[in-house]
């Protein structure tokens, strides 16, 4: 076995690397991975806030076993190390150097913490993914469920779930729009943006608060460009003016079929006036037409955040399998 870094300017890597993360995807419930053009910008961006890099082993005819997308926090959470892990199923059993490697490469880096995902389907056990990670000192630190919204959706019952939230957030006015955050709203915007990771339920695994300037938000938005992929917004803005939540929306140019529901975060000051369900579906309402022709919207969320769940159920979402985020401690 080879284990190797990618060369992101290697044209055909690249598209080595991304067939064989299409593969191991379908053999997922509901698995969905990056489109070629969308790997291949975020492979050959330079970002100040994440080291990138794309790892892979293979046999010696050349056969993908696994590969990796690494990302290492460079001005936050800096213990911690994150690795999407994409293993041939019929080659779990021979990866374990590959998954020993990376342990010891973020261990170089002076991290002490490496974080990776594995998912199986609804009811059942964790699954021979996450059975592997277990196997190699990882840790179930939090389960996500994911949801899927068949598209397109229903406009009419989108805009009576609005009409009857709408009297429990009287006095917030609900801003939307595609593409960059306006500019009287960034700075505000980049602020809330910073906290998520604290706000929303984490289980065990103990992220901090995010450094999130402006500038790293306009970095997200060029980048998100360069792929193709279009980002709506909606956010809450309470009496006073201040932000009191958002929801994002990101439709890729080069996929299809899947579309995807990101954060949706009330900050808590400002909850218990539906503000969730209000954003989300005025977003999805405002993205309707992008979202065409596209056949699902894809969303996650702690397994036990009752009220998102009731929200994206309200909705339409319906369950579609699980993620556990797990965690080994160096």
């Amino acid at each position: 076995m080879q284990i190797e870094e990618l060369d992101p300017a290697d044209d055909a890597g690249l598209a080595a690397f991304h067939e064989h993360e299409v593969r191991v995807a379908a053999t997922q419930p509901y698995g969905t991975a990056w489109t070629l053009p969308e790997l291949t910008v975020a492979a050959r961006t330079d970002d100040p806030w994440t080291a990138r890099a794309l790892l892979w082993a293979r046999l010696d005819d050349g056969e993908v076993v696994a590969t990796c997308q690494l990302e290492v926090p460079l001005r936050d959470n800096l213990e911690t190390a994150w690795v999407a892990l994409a293993t041939a199923p019929e080659h779990r059993g021979s990866v374990g150097p590959f998954i020993e490697h990376l342990k010891d490469r973020v261990r170089l880096l002076g991290r002490r913490r490496l974080e990776c995902s594995a998912k199986w389907p609804p009811g059942d056990d964790e699954g021979p993914d996450a059975e592997l990670l277990r196997a190699h000192g990882f840790r179930l630190g939090l389960i996500e469920a994911q949801r899927v919204l068949d598209l397109p959706p229903d406009r009419d019952e989108l805009a009576g779930l609005a009409e009857k939230a709408a009297a429990h957030h009287a006095g917030y006015e609900l801003r939307t729009w595609r593409g960059p955050v306006p500019d009287d709203l960034v700075a505000p915007y980049a602020a809330m943006r910073s906290v998520m990771a604290v706000e929303a339920p984490a289980g065990d695994m103990g992220w901090e608060a995010e450094d999130f300037p402006p500038e790293r938000v306009r970095q997200e938005e060029a980048e998100l460009a360069a792929q193709g992929r279009v980002l709506w917004t909606t956010v809450a803005v309470a009496p006073d003016g201040v932000l009191a939540g958002h929801s994002q929306i990101v439709v890729p140019g080069s996929d299809p079929v899947n579309a995807y529901q990101w954060d949706t975060l009330v900050l808590p000051e400002h909850r218990g006036h539906r503000l969730g369900l209000a954003m989300k579906v005025r977003n999805l309402l405002a993205a309707a037409d992008d979202l065409a022709p596209r056949e699902l919207l894809h969303t996650w969320n702690a397994a036990d955040n009752a009220p998102m769940i009731a929200v994206n159920e309200a909705m339409g979402f319906r369950l579609a399998s699980m993620t556990g985020e797990f965690r080994c401690d160096l």
